[in-house]
């Protein structure tokens, strides 16, 4: 597989992923607006927004680049299948975790699993990232938007 074949199917998915978002899943899934902070979409829009955004940059980036460059590289292209599953374990635990444990720890937990999968090992840089945003977040939606938090 090329890179300009690997690049448009990834920025396709992406870019198809990002529509169906915005146009089914969001309107349909999310709850209505209760008529305090902002609503429930905002933030996902805004985040499928520039997904959209970015892919739709990305395949013209790669057909510019396809027209200008002719063919393009054949490189070697596999997916980790077992790294993938292991890195979406705790994404697909993180809700359940919010419902139960509440929003800080659940998040604390959530990006100290995701930098150790990635291979962070210094403690002081696990901390950091860890607390940092998800204290910020918090802080910023409870107090600075007044949206109720888990």
């Amino acid at each position: 597989m090329t890179a300009t074949k690997r690049d448009i199917i990834s920025y396709g998915f992406v870019f198809l992923f990002s529509l169906a978002m915005l146009l089914y899943v969001i309107p349909t899934f999310s709850p209505e607006y209760p008529g305090y902070g902002v609503p429930a979409t905002l933030v996902p829009n805004i985040a499928c927004g520039s997904m959209l955004f970015l892919a739709l940059t990305g395949l013209a980036k790669t057909f510019v680049k396809s027209r200008r460059d002719g063919a393009g590289e054949t490189i070697s292209f596999s997916i980790r299948w077992l790294h993938l599953a292991v890195f979406f374990l705790p994404c697909l635990l993180l809700m359940p975790a919010m419902h139960h444990l509440g929003f800080i720890p659940s998040g604390i937990v959530f990006l100290l699993l995701l930098q150790w999968i990635c291979g962070q090992r210094a403690w002081i840089s696990l901390a950091l990232v860890s607390v940092l945003p998800v204290v910020l977040v918090y802080v910023i939606m409870r107090y600075g938007l007044g949206v109720p938090m888990p």
